[in-house]
């Protein structure tokens, strides 16, 4: 009776290896591949210096590996058993969650991270401590539980395990989204870049300002710029001073794309006003300099450079249109006219729109979801 005990005994163990063996793996493979992949691109941009191409599957498989390999290794050292048998995936989970422990100064030239003594200094009080255990608990170790109990044991310590790994990972869905991004935009894929948080009102100056890249890029700036939050006026142009907050970007890549460089002190403004009034920039300058004012509501000097620089009859963007509607609805002399039907009467259908409403706050949020993508909603409501 004792051997059949002993022999089902020894299955379950081995079904319990083989069940948190084969769920350690699905994680770390999902965790690698799927959530964090732009953080570990971003690591190994930093550690390479960008000399090498980073690719997503291959890594995730490798590590996913190594990490196994390394439980096999520290079970064979440390003979732990029973229902404790998983807490030899604590160092592979602990790896895993560092790898991924990534902050915005990764790019940084001087970059560190306390996990450089911290990681060495967790791992080795957890093989004292195991070593010790294994010593006083020596003889629960060898006792032969239940096979139900010694699964659920396994399972439990392994999915706590797992939930570390996640806490001490990167999970500011922010920094991925900006990561994601400027990913896209690094290889030319300007439509990706647009997808990414699309349909979030959250964004911040970084991802707007990269978002911003892209439409320039595609000659987008004045059809898409208004589809997204636009909380940052003309500073959502350029990317922010701080190079811990603007990642492998800065605003070099937005003088390159205009073609030209401010003067010392030289206000954002003036400079692109400048450039396009001077002709010192490239084509995408004007784009640039009419997007600026119309973040800043500046709609005199913009229905003012839509004379200087277009055809009347040109065929305008569509939030150069919708602005020239607001200013034409003030200054009926203006000599450029909008001749698109749709947009007027759903222009109209705005104006009359706003009346409907006692509360502003109730204003403001019906308003958003119904005119949330149009200049109209932006110039009355953003703030």
């Amino acid at each position: 009776m004792n051997e059949y005990i002993h022999k089902n005994y020894k299955k379950a163990a081995r079904i319990q290896t083989i069940v948190c063996g084969f769920l350690f793996s699905i994680f770390s493979f999902i965790y690698l591949y799927v959530f964090q992949s732009d953080v570990l691109e971003a690591l190994h941009f930093s550690l390479a210096h960008g000399k090498t191409h980073f690719a997503p599957l291959p890594s995730a498989v490798i590590i996913t590996l190594i990490l196994v390999l390394l439980r096999w290794g520290v079970n064979s050292l440390l003979g732990l058993k029973g229902e404790v048998r998983a807490l030899a995936y604590f160092p592979s989970c602990l790896i895993l969650g560092v790898l991924t422990d990534v902050g915005r100064t990764i790019y940084m030239s001087d970059y560190h991270t306390p996990w450089g003594w911290l990681l060495p200094a967790v791992l080795l009080v957890y093989f004292l401590l195991a070593f010790w255990l294994r010593r006083v608990f020596r003889v629960q170790l060898n006792t032969e539980s239940t096979p139900t109990a010694l699964m659920n044991s396994n399972l439990v310590i392994l999915l706590l395990l797992i939930f570390m790994t996640v806490l001490i990972g990167n999970s500011n869905r922010t920094f991925h989204r900006e990561l994601k991004a400027e990913h896209y935009l690094r290889n030319h894929q300007y439509n990706e870049v647009l997808k990414v948080g699309k349909n979030s009102v959250e964004a911040s100056r970084t991802l707007t300002v990269l978002r911003t890249i892209a439409m320039s890029h595609t000659g987008t700036l004045g059809e898409k710029l208004f589809e997204y939050p636009q909380y940052y006026k003309t500073d959502g142009l350029f990317f922010a001073n701080d190079s811990s907050t603007v990642l492998r970007y800065t605003n070099d890549s937005i003088y390159y794309l205009l073609g030209v460089r401010p003067y010392n002190g030289e206000n954002r403004m003036e400079f692109l006003r400048n450039i396009c009034y001077k002709g010192t920039g490239k084509s995408t300058s004007l784009d640039y300099y009419l997007s600026a004012l119309l973040l800043e509501k500046r709609l005199d000097a913009f229905a003012q450079a839509i004379v200087d620089f277009c055809e009347p009859d040109e065929d305008f963007a569509r939030y150069y249109k919708e602005a020239m509607l607001i200013y034409r609805d003030r200054h009926p002399d203006y000599p450029i006219q909008i001749t698109d039907s749709v947009m007027i009467q759903r222009y109209a259908e705005y104006k009359v729109r706003r009346k409907d409403f006692t509360s502003a706050i109730e204003e403001r949020n019906k308003m958003r979801r119904e005119f949330g993508e149009t200049y109209w909603w932006y110039f009355d409501y953003q703030h």
